[in-house]
């Protein structure tokens, strides 16, 4: 999963957070994001994601779906489908006919679907960077943030897109410091959706000659 969900010096790092540490405007737009976010009982989005290594001369380019409701979701990437249905996470992978379970509390937060937009209220310093139009011409504003504590942190900044008439997310890209670049693409949101509680169970019975790999 980190392949498919798969930062420059200190001194940049210091000279962001001296330009950050100040800017009622950034704030402002990660503040309505996260008020926003915190009404959602679930979501759903269509996105993609493209993980960027120039070291490794990689360009991986996925598409997903991915459906929240609470702290339960359903991701697909690709041939991948993970599910937390509150208890369990199974990671199915459909090219092997394998399913992996793990505990929720161990997976890595930065991954977690249900807490891809919240996971930035705290523990951040902002910087406003712009307002564009995007594809669509519809307006967005687009927010640069930095890790309070970046010795905690795998990057070094996360850069946020937003639609400034919605406030909802139309991008999240991270900067790794190993320089590796992760970007989702909002396709398509719906905040609010009816999500059937079927969506966030995980059916052994539905796949013949399943392997379980049961890691708790």
């Amino acid at each position: 999963m980190k392949n498919a969900l798969l930062l420059t010096t200190i001194l940049f790092l210091a000279t962001s957070f001296a330009q950050a540490q100040d800017d009622p405007k950034s704030k402002a737009v990660v503040d309505r994001l996260m008020t926003q976010a915190k009404t959602w009982t679930g979501f759903e989005a269509d996105f993609t994601s493209r993980l960027q290594s120039a070291k490794d001369k990689l360009d991986v380019k996925q598409e997903g779906n991915m459906k929240v409701k609470g702290k339960r979701f359903r991701l697909v990437l690709d041939k991948n489908t993970i599910i937390n249905d509150g208890t369990t996470l199974y990671t199915y992978s459909k090219e092997t006919n394998e399913v992996t379970l793990s505990d929720p509390a161990e997976m890595d937060q930065e991954l977690d679907p249900s807490k891809v937009f919240t996971q930035y209220e705290k523990g951040y310093k902002s910087q406003f960077v712009e307002e564009k139009a995007d594809a669509s011409g519809a307006m967005t504003q687009v927010v640069k943030l930095f890790p309070i504590d970046p010795a905690k942190k795998p990057f070094h900044t996360v850069i946020l897109t937003v639609e400034k008439a919605k406030g909802e997310p139309r991008s999240v890209q991270v900067l790794y410091k190993d320089g590796n670049v992760v970007t989702y693409t909002v396709k398509k949101f719906t905040a609010n959706p009816e999500l059937a509680d079927a969506l966030f169970t995980f059916d052994k019975g539905k796949y013949p000659g399943l392997e379980v790999n049961d890691m708790r």
